[in-house]
């Protein structure tokens, strides 16, 4: 799986000097792929240095330029592209140069390059070069006495145990991708000899990637789906002040949780300062976008076919993945600037109630708003706006859009002008159609809300949240998900691995083992105790009762996460072991409600005179070329006649059958003074052989736009 990443990574890269500076899987998905990357989780953008360092240059050997200087064996010195000197031993030069660097006499910025084929010494301290922190393997003896102390990043830096390293000067460190490399012997030669080392492979990645756990299992493409989409479009508590926020749009998760994994990354998230990672204090629930989910990999009587999901309806009524949709309408009213400039003081515009016809005003009070907890649908007016001539600018809201009035908020811009805003809230649980997604990319859509006693049970009563087709995974390659929830089991067993980091993660067996050593732990703790007489009575019968259910599990509960279970709907044993397992589930903000779209009759474009497009204005459900294809595949002609005619634009003109030019309907004079109004043929002059025939209204303006060209148009008729 790892050469799935490393192949993906050169075609999003293009370079080898945005190793451990670019993340190599962040990258939007689309046009734009390649071209917008995200910096790496350690990756610096320097800064202008104003402290001059000519001096000390010429401390560590430089020689300065002159009529006379030779360049004989000598190497020229360049301080940000500018000819500052030359030297004669490059070599201690620049060793030199880098211990000051990490005695703290230059500045950390300072990138150092020498390069032999040019015999050129290159110093860069200007602004915008990406560097990355390395382990010096030379001063790692400084950190072995006091492997107790808690040392901060800059005084690492401080003691010359990291560099910050340019792309020009990796290119003269040998760097090792770890710890154990530096120690690791080759066909029995001697380790190699590195001037640098990694801090952490998962440092290559992007702040979005090096969250996803056991990332380097899966397929790049499913680590970017979850990085880039899934990431921004799931449900959390996005920010720590919702209640003064006015945003237009926002959805807020109400019981966020965090995942039993952790990984190196998510230590670190949280306000400067607090003391993440240490002693065990982990970030926030607010700081992720999911909720835990027990998840079952099985099928259930179809409907998790194809990417959907069957959920446990009353996992979802106890309040798993409930949300808030949080939108705001805001209106603007005039200041006494734009009265003066207005001609007619009964136009100006203010808030206030009046007997609106364009929607219901019940819940509106005097002053135009409605009260905090009001309950408005469709239809109704949420902000009161009205002209002193009468006329009507209330704000109304679509047929689409309702809620609970959250707040209201009245205020003022850098103009002058008031405005006000309404906020409505909207409570949603999941329902049919709405979209989830795991870590490692896993989309799909709930196709099923099954009743807790249908599902299937383990010995112990734990029903699945949510259960998975086993289908999603052999194509898509992400083992990484199976594995997240077996690490998750043994956490919530009280294992000690928590760590998921990617390219540090521990081994399947070490997983697996910790399933199988928990149990085995259970057994002998509660037997020992029973044996010398340590519990009391009554809790030695439940001890028993079970050790009893313990042992049927340890008999039937595999070290690699499979479980015995019971079909609910007829009590029987599942011959199959099911794989079942807790997994951070994430909801998109893509909901069916927002979605669905119906029509029966409505508005139609005053042009084309065919239904408009928009949902919000009540448009019609666009029959594309593609669906024309399968109803002709069908042979269902009538059916297609009738959406792409009957209940589109369909219209009647008049042919004249003779010169088989338009018939266009007129006023003419007759014998007797009469008038009357009919279709006529202007070139025959005659009303004989007129047809009226059913065409679309597009071609029949398609006609007349031609005409008005100069370009006439021919038609054929034929009797049906």
């Amino acid at each position: 799986m790892g050469a799935v990443i490393y192949l993906f990574e050169f075609s999003v890269c293009r370079h080898p000097s945005h190793w451990g500076r670019v993340c190599f899987l962040s990258t939007p998905d689309g046009e734009n792929c390649g071209l917008v990357k995200n910096l790496a989780i350690t990756g610096l953008v320097s800064t202008n240095i104003l402290e001059p360092i000519t001096s000390k240059l010429f401390d560590c050997g430089l020689e300065e330029l002159g009529d006379d200087t030779s360049l004989d064996k000598k190497y020229k010195v360049f301080l940000n592209g500018e000819w500052v000197g030359v030297c004669k031993d490059s070599i201690s030069f620049v060793a030199e140069l880098r211990k000051k660097r990490r005695k703290k006499k230059l500045p950390h910025q300072v990138e150092i390059k020498r390069d032999e084929q040019h015999e050129e010494v290159r110093i860069f301290s200007d602004a915008g070069r990406i560097l990355r922190p390395l382990l010096v393997v030379e001063n790692l003896n400084k950190i072995k006495g006091d492997k107790g102390e808690n040392y901060t990043f800059q005084s690492l830096l401080d003691k010359g145990i990291i560099d910050l390293i340019g792309t020009e000067e990796e290119e003269d460190c040998c760097t090792a991708w770890g710890i154990k490399y530096l120690f690791t012997e080759k066909e029995g030669k001697s380790p190699a000899k590195y001037t640098h080392c990694e801090l952490d492979m998962s440092f290559l990645l992007g702040l979005s990637c090096s969250l996803v756990p056991f990332a380097n299992h899966d397929h790049a493409r499913r680590v970017l789906y979850q990085s880039q989409k899934h990431s921004s479009q799931a449900i959390g508590f996005s920010t720590t002040n919702p209640n003064i926020r006015v945003d237009t749009l926002s959805h807020q998760l109400h019981y966020p949780q965090k995942p039993l994994f952790r990984t190196m990354v998510s230590d670190c998230l949280g306000k400067p300062g607090y003391p993440l990672g240490h002693q065990g204090i982990l970030p926030k629930p607010e700081f992720y976008n999911g909720q835990n989910a027990i998840v079952a990999v099985n099928v259930h009587l179809g409907y998790n076919q194809e990417d959907s999901l069957v959920m446990n309806k009353a996992s979802l009524e106890r309040g798993m993945f409930r949300s808030e949709h949080i939108r705001s309408y805001k209106a603007e009213v005039d200041n006494k600037e734009s009265l003066e400039k207005k001609r007619k003081p009964e136009d100006s515009v203010n808030f206030g109630k009046i007997q609106s016809k364009i929607g219901r005003v019940d819940s509106l009070d005097d002053d135009g708003f409605p009260f905090i907890g009001a309950n408005l649908q469709s239809g109704d007016i949420v902000i009161g706006r009205c002209a002193e001539s009468g006329s009507d600018h209330s704000i109304k809201l679509k047929h689409t859009e309702r809620g609970m009035v959250q707040k209201v908020v009245l205020s003022s811009n850098d103009d002058g002008k008031n405005f006000a805003v309404v906020s409505l809230r909207q409570v949603r649980s999941p329902c049919l159609g709405d979209k989830f997604s795991s870590m490692h990319g896993q989309k799909g859509v709930l196709g099923f809300l099954e009743s807790q006693e249908n599902f299937p049970f383990t010995i112990q009563g734990i029903v699945p949240d949510v259960v998975i087709n086993p289908h999603a995974f052999p194509s898509r390659q992400t083992p990484g998900q199976l594995l997240e929830a077996a690490l998750g089991k043994g956490i919530a067993c009280g294992g000690s691995m928590r760590y998921a980091t990617p390219f540090s993660t521990v081994s399947v067996d070490a997983i697996t083992e910790q399933l199988h050593r928990f149990v085995h732990f259970f057994l002998v703790l509660t037997s020992n105790k029973l044996r010398y007489g340590l519990l009391g009575y009554d809790y030695t019968i439940i001890c028993l009762s079970v050790l009893s259910q313990i042992y049927v599990l340890r008999a039937g509960f595999s070290r690699w996460g499979n479980e015995r279970v019971y079909n609910g709907r007829t009590g029987e044993m599942v011959r199959s072991l099911i794989f079942m397992g807790p997994t951070f589930y994430q909801r998109l903000i893509h909901m069916s409600e927002d979605k669905v779209k119906f029509r029966n009759t409505g508005p139609v474009h005053p042009l084309t005179r065919q239904p408009v497009a928009d949902r919000k204005r009540f448009g019609g459900i666009k029959f594309g070329e593609m669906e024309r294809d399968c109803l002709i595949a069908h042979g269902a002609s009538a059916n297609l006649h009738e959406r792409l005619f009957t209940l589109s634009d369909s219209s009647q003109m008049h042919i004249c059958q003779k010169c088989k030019n338009v018939a266009n309907v007129i006023q003419r004079s007759v014998s007797g003074g009469r008038k009357i109004r009919g279709p006529y043929c202007r070139v025959c002059e005659s009303l004989d052989d007129i047809v009226k025939v059913n065409v679309p209204y597009g071609a029949k303006l398609l006609c007349q736009e031609l005409f008005s060209m100069g370009i006439n148009l021919k038609f054929e008729t034929r009797l049906c």
